[in-house]
């Protein structure tokens, strides 16, 4: 296998890993930003705490809604800036 190959795939690799472990973080994060009605008094609750009842009122799949087409162009993006950096 030729170094760039094994090079992309590593990048590819290293950037679907991060996209799992952080959607479910971003997911959260997205929902706490639109989520603000200055109109209504809400207790401010974190991200934990967040996680945690979306997991108990909609399922873990919500968590992770979406990523399919963001583990795509991570792939795609880290294959070429790992490519550039090493070749």
């Amino acid at each position: 296998m030729s170094d760039a190959l094994i090079n992309g795939l590593a990048g590819a690799g290293g950037g679907i890993i991060a996209q799992l472990i952080t959607y479910p973080l971003q997911t959260v994060n997205t929902r706490q930003q639109t989520e603000r009605d200055p109109k209504k008094e809400r207790r401010k609750i974190g991200t934990l705490e967040q996680m945690y009842q979306v997991v108990k009122q909609e399922g873990w799949e919500r968590l992770y809604g979406g990523l399919a087409p963001s583990l795509v162009g991570t792939a795609a993006s880290q294959t070429e800036a790992l490519n550039h950096i090493v070749g």
